[in-house]
């Protein structure tokens, strides 16, 4: 069913006729906030984490939700993004590091033979590689395509196309790696970060969060409680930061690098986070995905301190 365009002061109507309050956010303010930092359709993403009835003739009703915490919850979202595109990117460059750094010490390779292999295995790849726009890429593609090795070819595979690379090259020397199922992890939270998808719009345990036995183990690892790694770990948002932190952990060989963003990523959450948390005490929802997202990161910022 198609639904009327309202302008500002109509999606303010919208929100207080589901009863989203300002009454700690007022309603001039929340008129700037939608006019100059986000827009109506994303931010009411994030009213997913409230219970709501519906009441026929009155519609959906939103039970104790004011406009300030979705204006909070948008915003931390926002920062955590920005945070964690970073050590998704340092995932992606290191991986080419410890793949090259493999293959240098390997006397069985060339850098040659295994791109060959991969290409017969990934007969779409050359009209994939054609679609590349950057000057850079076009140029290597122009200068060594038909005659790729590891170390340039890496340069203009898309994450998930090195993925099945690093994969394949591992599997078969048998060498010690960070295993593909983890780093495929990594690129679902890099695609939606890419992508600036909403990443607290649902913190809810979810059926599709599957394979939660790694990381409820990994978690343990760290010292957390097994009850609430088993819960935490089938919220999508949980389940992302403890694998990617996993991987960045194994991953990175700079221990400067692992300071640097351990220490931002530990500020936002552990610091940042706290700022307006008491906006989120009655929520049963929100406040524990919180509170372990702080117990995480803190686990790998003590290590690395």
């Amino acid at each position: 069913m198609a639904h009327n365009k309202l302008n500002l002061q109509g999606q303010i109507q919208q929100m207080k006729s589901q009863n989203i309050g300002f009454n700690i956010v007022k309603e001039p303010e929340a008129l700037e906030y939608l006019a100059k930092h986000t827009y109506y359709f994303r931010l009411k993403h994030y009213a997913e984490n409230y219970e709501k009835i519906k009441k026929s003739g009155v519609g959906t009703r939103y039970i104790d939700l004011e406009f300030a915490y979705l204006k909070e919850l948008s915003l931390i979202d926002l920062y955590y993004r920005r945070v964690m595109f970073n050590l998704v990117q340092d995932v992606e460059h290191y991986a080419k590091i410890q793949l090259l750094n493999a293959l240098a010490k390997n006397k069985k390779e060339n850098g040659y033979s295994i791109v060959t292999e991969y290409m017969e295995k990934h007969k779409y790849l050359d009209r994939e590689l054609s679609r590349h726009q950057s000057k850079y890429a076009k140029g290597l593609i122009e200068k060594y395509n038909g005659n790729f090795a590891v170390w340039n070819i890496i340069e203009v595979q898309t994450f998930s196309q090195f993925i099945d690379l690093y994969d394949l090259y591992f599997e078969k020397y048998q060498q010690k790696h960070v295993e593909t199922k983890y780093l495929n992890v990594v690129k679902a939270l890099r695609n939606s970060i890419a992508h600036n998808n909403c990443l607290m719009f649902s913190l809810r345990p979810s059926a599709a969060c599957s394979d939660t036995e790694d990381a409820v183990r990994i978690a343990m690892g760290l010292g957390l409680e097994e009850g609430d790694s088993r819960a935490m770990n089938h919220v999508t948002f949980i389940k992302e930061l403890n694998i990617t932190l996993y991987v960045y952990w194994h991953i990175v060989s700079s221990t400067e690098e692992k300071h640097f963003q351990l220490e931002l990523l530990n500020d936002l959450v552990n610091k940042r986070f706290n700022r307006h948390m008491h906006f989120f005490d009655n929520n049963k929802v929100v406040l524990p995905v919180l509170k372990y997202a702080q117990q995480l990161v803190k686990a790998y910022y003590d290590k690395i301190k």
